[in-house]
């Protein structure tokens, strides 16, 4: 019987250069949509956090938006990116005011893409100011 003797020096290299193909962009992946999750979560905490404060400012106030870029900046998140939105700007006792604060952010994954995308976030709450 006659045996085939094939040359597989380099089969090692090939299947390991397809694996870090496939799981760079998969590792990548997974730190960007936790690290994008969290940015998400500190925004409706900060959203939510300001609204209180607009209602107990009685709307829109420059004291709201240092706050706000003042909670941004201590979780992580660049406040020159960020719009922030109150309405009304004027609110009296118990009438509803809403905080929208949206980030624009930059997914990267090595090898597969880069994406600009939108975290919004919007809280709303009662005012707390008699006028």
């Amino acid at each position: 019987m006659r045996r085939s003797h094939r040359d597989e020096s380099g089969l090692a290299t090939v299947e390991t250069t397809l694996m870090v193909v496939i799981l760079v962009p998969l590792l990548f992946g997974v730190i960007e949509f936790g690290s994008l999750f969290q940015r998400w979560l500190a925004a409706e905490t900060v959203a939510a956090h300001a609204a209180r404060y607009a209602g107990e400012l009685g709307g829109d106030d420059p004291a709201l938006r240092a706050f706000i870029a003042r909670e941004l900046g201590a979780v992580g998140i660049d406040a020159s990116r960020v719009t922030v939105e109150v309405d009304p700007s004027q609110v009296t006792w118990r009438e509803p005011v809403r905080v929208t604060v949206r980030s624009s952010e930059r997914i990267d994954l090595p090898f597969a893409l880069v994406t600009p995308i939108t975290i919004s976030a919007t809280a709303v709450a009662r005012g707390e100011v008699q006028r």
